[in-house]
């Protein structure tokens, strides 16, 4: 014991950040890779984001544990939300031993594949992001997240004549790509309105070229959860008196492009034909107007067909977390109930809060809505303000906005995992300098 003891002391920190940032380079190419083996080797239905989530999680919580070991770490103020996430957890852990198929809560089902273990996995993205430190490495992993999403948006615009409605590109779904989209569109927007030089014109076209695929995919939720992070980027630039002419150009680009996608053709090159989308964005939001009317609505019918069904699925998890208030129903607990009231074809509630209070119980979801709060007040008041923070903190609020009109997926979450461990380890650093 002595002798792991001391090997574990000589491990030095660089090492661990190291091994963090190569684990995150292999999930931040994970796309890229599963379009390639998909499209190119023939290799259909790959495992690759399957294998990296394994070996990314597993890897990233033995790091952070031989980190703390090693560091003598006491129990601080930078750890309330290490906590947070520990109670969740553990929380999630007794539903799961009382569910009535702890089977699948703890495995998952082969669709999501989000059992409790791959939950665990999750946090152990979060522990590996909370080890890299260096700016360098985060830009660079968001470098590979922007043009690996750029390669495998391209590629089908050629192998389809341009019609892109409702695409999926290596995800199961359309609307999972949109969060992936979602994700790619925030970094390069932060690139090009902080960055500095000829560079930011490069970024100004990734960014242009993401928000008209996000907008032809119709993933209306996350175009709303990209229009309000740049709102309140507007907001928070005035009140820190920080680059608010960047600010201002940013979201003044992103509205005036939204609506020239929305309403004509593109030209690329030749004039190509990339479907019938006028008025697309307009008319979407004739629909959230409706849905927001429908809310306060006493039809019954009207509440059910809120956001395309959303409604119905939302009544039906709220009524099941209120008969397992406490504990949940365990991962993956949805389905059966909700083909018990002849809602077919759904296992999840399209709301994150939802989700989680059904499967883990209402103390859970407070509790994570309490981490994410926590975490934006902190990093708010106290964090560096430069470009990597700030593409950190609204990429950040993006994807949340989005997840409450969304479902977590397990090719999709470790995004927001590692924004999050991101987020915490500015907690870490600001609370060592204090205490120096």
């Amino acid at each position: 014991m002595e002798r792991i003891s001391f090997f574990l002391t000589k491990i030095k920190d660089k090492y661990l950040e190291m091994i963090s940032y190569i684990l995150l380079i292999l999930w931040s190419i994970s796309p890229l890779v599963e379009y390639i083996l998909k499209y190119f080797i023939k290799n259909g239905v790959t495992q690759y984001f399957v294998i990296t989530i394994y070996i990314t999680g597993s890897i990233g919580l033995i790091s952070y544990i031989i980190y703390l070991y090693k560091n003598k770490i006491s129990l601080k103020k930078e750890f309330i939300p290490q906590f947070a996430i520990l109670f969740m957890f553990f929380w999630a852990f007794i539903a799961t031993i009382l569910s009535k198929d702890s089977y699948l809560s703890l495995f998952g089902e082969s669709y999501r594949k989000e059992g409790l273990i791959v939950y665990l996995m999750y946090i152990g993205f979060i522990a590996s992001s909370m080890l890299i430190k260096k700016d360098k490495y985060r830009l660079n992993i968001f470098r590979l997240i922007i043009f690996s999403a750029f390669i495998i948006s391209l590629l089908p615009l050629f192998w389809s004549n341009f019609s892109y409605d409702y695409f999926s590109n290596v995800f199961h779904n359309a609307n999972h790509y949109g969060y992936y989209l979602m994700i790619a569109l925030m970094l390069s927007a932060f690139m090009f309105a902080e960055g500095k030089g000829f560079i930011r014109i490069i970024y100004l076209l990734l960014f242009l070229f993401f928000l008209q695929v996000l907008i032809r995919n119709n993933t209306f939720g996350c175009y709303l959860a990209v229009l309000v992070s740049f709102l309140c980027y507007v907001i928070y630039s005035f009140l820190k008196k920080n680059n608010r002419g960047n600010a201002l150009i940013l979201f003044s680009v992103f509205i005036i492009s939204s609506i020239m996608i929305s309403q004509l053709d593109i030209k690329i090159g030749e004039r190509v034909n990339l479907g019938d989308t006028s008025g697309l964005l307009f008319n979407n939001f004739i629909s959230l107007k409706k849905d927001a009317e429908d809310i306060f609505s006493k039809d019954e019918k009207s509440f059910n067909e809120i956001g395309t069904g959303r409604g119905l699925l939302w009544k039906h998890a709220l009524n099941y977390t209120l008969e397992n208030p406490i504990f949940g129903g365990g991962m993956e607990s949805l389905n059966t109930y909700y083909i018990d009231h002849e809602v077919y074809y759904n296992d999840r509630p399209h709301n994150i809060i939802l989700q989680i209070s059904a499967f883990a119980g209402i103390p859970t979801a407070i509790m994570y809505l309490f981490l994410i709060f926590y975490l934006a007040l902190y990093n708010y008041k106290n964090m560096k303000i430069n470009l990597v923070n700030k593409a950190i903190y609204f990429t950040a609020m993006a994807y949340f906005i989005s997840s409450i009109f969304g479902n977590s997926m397990y090719y999709t979450s470790p995004y927001f995992m590692v924004l999050l461990g991101f987020l915490m380890s500015n907690i870490s650093v600001n609370e060592s300098v204090k205490n120096m």
